[in-house]
């Protein structure tokens, strides 16, 4: 029935048989005129066969025909899903009409689905245009297209729908489709929809989700006029929804709810699961995630759509993921916001602005993060990333295509990141190191592109622990909370230091406290032992420390402990009772941070108070450099300076003072130098000849 009649000959040339019975010479006369009347008729004739013998191609067992080249207007109903060969070409004037009884259609790598040339019109219904995730380039090019009942998702390399005249969209859901092909803003391409010049469409009740990349999900060029009308969703495409010099004139009611297209959800609002982070869907609405535990992605990415403020507040906790793509894309005008949490196998694409302050960025295959737009670090620690790709990253790719490629690393550290053409591939972009930046064992180079490299190089070694992950207390039942479960080998691990230790302190007489230092993994790691003897031995000071200098038990409070203590009512009356402190001590944290927990008399006594101050390795004094290095050789010692007459002592910076050094010459903290100076940035910039007050005049 799909298979058009050819004309029929003409008039005269049927009755031209007429003349072969004749044989009068009047009758001979008129064969003569028959004969020439055929031999006009003859190519008509011709012209006829030629007709009838082209025909639309036969339908496959689906109702649709795998290829070929539609000659005349026809409709096609689906029985079944379609997999297509090759392209359906339209031949001008021509309507081809598919109904597709809510199936799909899909079709191979490189070969697009339908084309046609001048006056061609396509008409869709109740089907799903699937481009497999493969490559294409335009699967639909029709002059005139109406659509109703659709869903065109998973182009690649798109745009899936290229609007020559005009088009109509009812009821159609347009997700998923790239085009990473083109990745700048010359490439005035669309991933979902090109609007060409000229061209008019309208767009009722349509959700257009999740597309990525090109130079927007819709790009109009000069002339095009789109209008929306009934609802529309606009959600997680990057890097922008709608971009171009065309028109796009929206009337729509609000976004569109429960399902559309061809059967497929209008929207996907992330839901925060019990850990405080959504697993997947679309974040459209500005907000704050607090993490209770740690979290792991799942499903489809996490879609952050423009002009949407994303904060994350980790509290040391993990969110993981175990996908093998990206977990997280961020629209060109989204802000995403990371605050003290750890990253493991995410990998993010970003086209917005990120700020990230204490973050730790591991485990992530062929890349952590590929940055279009403006992306700052602080305190941020990115370990073990790998990529097996040649021309990738093992951690980040930053690039310049979108012109609005900016990076910052301040205070972080690269450590063991392996493959590709190293940890940074920049392109294009402006990337900034400051601060104290370490790279450490990356290969197979620490970044390949330029940097503005503004480092310290007195910065010393390796930053430590710039973000600790512990599962958080429990409630013990009585309103209150309890302390995790120690890792193995802790026992009676009740005091936490901070987020980044444990004190332990086993029922044993005398009493014993260990300190441990907790890894990401929740791992412990043994750093120092003390016991009741060693504290009564000293009167008060220094009783032991870990060889890094980094954890210390003392007896006594500081000048600076006891006055932060006294700014509470409660402790001022407490610190008039005479009593024994023991001060035990960890850090300093990524953020400068060191905690201390006091105890009261005995090492397995009450907890008398907890604080943080900000400052070096709390036991400077305890940190036994290597012997014989080229460091060690190369700085030279503080010589500490006598006092003055009026009692007041001031150290001249001579070359390789350090504050931590100058402090440990006059065994004072170096936090106490920092504050009676008001040295900037934690004293790191300090300058021969200048003169540091140390103590004020006597009285």
């Amino acid at each position: 029935t799909n298979i058009p009649h050819p004309p029929p000959p003409p008039a005269a040339c049927i009755h031209v048989s007429l003349c072969a019975i004749s044989q009068s010479k009047k009758m001979r006369t008129q064969l003569t005129r028959c004969l020439i009347v055929m031999l006009i008729c003859a190519p008509m004739l011709i012209f006829g066969a030629g007709v009838a013998a082209q025909s639309n191609p036969s339908a496959a067992a689906c109702g649709l025909p795998a290829q070929g080249t539609i000659v005349a207007s026809v409709a096609y109903t689906l029985s079944a899903d379609c997999a297509q060969t090759g392209l359906i070409t339209i031949n001008s004037g021509i309507t081809l009409t598919i109904n597709g009884n809510d199936n799909s259609i899909t079709f191979p790598v490189d070969i697009n689905f339908v084309s046609g040339g001048a006056n061609t019109s396509l008409v869709l219904n109740r089907v799903t245009i699937d481009g497999g995730r493969v490559n294409h380039t335009q699967p639909i090019q029709v002059e005139n297209l109406t659509a109703s009942q659709v869903s065109f998702i998973n182009a690649s390399n798109g745009p899936m729908l290229t609007i020559a005249t005009s088009a109509s969209l009812t009821n159609v859901l347009l997700a998923g489709n790239t085009s990473f092909e083109a990745l700048s803003t010359s490439s005035q391409a669309g991933t979902a929809i090109l609007a060409t010049g000229s061209s008019t469409a309208t767009l009722h009740n349509v959700a257009i989700r999740n597309n990525l990349a090109g130079n927007a999900a819709v790009f109009m060029r000069s002339g095009a006029s789109l209008t929306a009308t009934g609802c529309l969703t606009l959600s997680g495409n990057a890097p922008y929804d709608t971009y171009g010099d065309g028109t796009f004139t929206d009337n729509s009611t609000g976004a569109c709810s429960g399902t559309i297209g061809n059967g497929h959800q209008g929207n996907r609002p992330a839901q925060p699961t019990s850990c405080g982070f959504p697993a997947s869907g679309n974040m459209d609405v500005s907000t704050t995630y607090t993490l209770s535990a740690n979290c792991e992605l799942s499903g489809n990415p996490i879609y952050i759509s423009e002009d949407t403020t994303i904060r994350i507040v980790g509290n040391g906790q993990k969110i993981s993921a175990s996908r093998s793509g990206y977990s997280i894309f961020t629209a060109a005008t989204s802000t995403l916001q990371l605050e003290n949490v750890a990253l493991e196998s995410i990998r993010i694409m970003h086209w917005g602005r990120l700020t990230a302050d204490r973050l730790k960025a591991s485990k992530a295959t062929n890349g952590f993060f590929v940055n279009f737009g403006e992306a700052r670090f602080s305190k941020a620690l990115f370990a073990d990333n790998s990529t097996t790709l040649a021309n990738s990253r093992s951690v980040m790719l930053i690039f310049n295509g979108y012109e609005n490629g900016f990076t910052s690393f301040t205070d972080s550290a690269f450590r063991n990141n392996t493959g590709g053409f190293g940890a940074l591939q920049i392109i294009g972009a402006t990337v900034e190191l400051n601060g104290c930046v370490i790279f450490e064992s990356n290969t197979p180079a620490d970044w390949s592109g330029t940097v503005i490299d503004n480092r310290d190089d007195t910065c010393g070694t390796t930053i430590i622990d710039p973000i600790i992950i512990i599962n958080p207390p429990g409630d013990n039942g009585q309103g209150g909370k309890s302390m995790p479960a120690a890792p193995s080998g802790m026992k009676n691990c009740d005091l936490r230091l901070g987020a980044i230790g444990l004190i332990c302190r086993p029922r044993v007489q005398p009493p014993v406290a260990e300190v441990w230092r907790i890894s990401p993994e929740s791992e412990g790691l043994f750093m120092l032992a003390v016991s009741q003897p060693q504290v009564e031995a000293v009167d008060e000071g220094l009783v032991a420390c870990s060889p890094d200098g980094r954890v210390a038990a003392r007896t006594g409070l500081s000048a600076e402990l006891r006055s932060l203590f006294e700014r509470s009512p409660k402790y001022r009356a407490e610190l008039l009772v005479p009593r024994r402190y023991i001060v035990i001590a960890k850090g300093p944290t990524f953020e400068g941070k060191v905690h201390h927990v006091v105890l009261d008399n005995a090492l397995d006594g009450r907890v008398f108070g907890t604080v943080d101050t900000i400052g070096g390795p709390p036991a400077p004094e305890c940190i036994v450099p290597a012997a014989g290095t080229e460091a060690d050789a190369a700085a030279p010692s503080v010589i500490a300076q006598p006092p003055r007459p009026d009692g007041s002592i001031a150290h001249i910076v001579q070359a390789g003072d350090t504050v931590s050094a100058i402090a440990v010459a006059y065994r004072v903290h170096q936090l106490e130098i920092i504050m009676a100076n008001r040295l900037e940035d934690m004293g790191r910039w300090i300058y021969p000849g200048q003169e540091l007050l140390i103590r004020d005049a006597a009285g």
